[in-house]
């Protein structure tokens, strides 16, 4: 195997690290495994990384970093608020199965860690995606587009919940990948109009 720069070895690492987190769960998936699996000793992943907590942070920021830029490129060319909102949303299907692992790591993390590291940088990662929804939300406010009553974290919420939600049964349970998350936005949207 070809010797890897330090970048490059990160990103290696946090992928791999991303799998074994995703099959096994945060809590059971061993540092140990995780550098069996890259083809490194432990000594080596720990030169990169400290510990399993700060291989989860990278994967989150990453995660976190790659959506966002995915999402503001989706709708740099969208004229409305509605239509950005619409635009992410028809595209998520897509952009959970392009990322399914990072998704099952996270998710599991929510889900199952009391880690206060680990739930900390989840903090961080969620208030990024209310950030960016509430951005938005303002931006149709100020445009006349949404009710400029609402507090515009409620529906920033709502689609993160509805993110989430349909992000682990979509991943979980395939007899249901039929669900719209369009439609679920829509009836979100309706509420910011009406």
């Amino acid at each position: 195997m070809p010797r890897l720069k330090a970048p490059e070895r990160r990103e290696q690492l946090i992928e791999v690290a991303t799998k074994i987190f995703a099959k096994y769960g945060y809590n059971a998936a061993t540092t140990a495994a995780i550098a069996e699996a890259a083809g490194v000793t432990e000594p080596i992943l720990y030169r990169h990384f400290s510990s399993k907590q700060e291989l989860f942070v990278a994967i989150t920021r990453a995660m976190s970093e790659f959506t966002l830029q995915h999402w503001r490129k989706l709708i740099e060319r969208c004229d409305t608020a509605t239509d950005k909102i619409r635009t992410i949303a028809r595209e998520f299907p897509r952009h959970i199965n392009q990322t399914e692992d990072a998704y099952h790591v996270l998710h599991g993390a929510l889900a199952t860690s009391r880690d206060r590291k680990v739930l900390s940088v989840m903090k961080e990662h969620y208030t990024q995606i209310e950030r960016f929804f509430r951005e938005i939300i303002v931006e149709g406010q100020k445009a006349g587009e949404f009710r400029d009553e609402l507090d515009p974290v409620v529906p920033a919420w709502q689609m993160i919940n509805t993110g989430i939600g349909y992000t682990m049964i979509a991943l979980n349970l395939n007899q249901f990948r039929h669900v719209s998350v369009e439609d679920a936005v829509e009836f979100i949207l309706r509420g910011l109009k009406d």
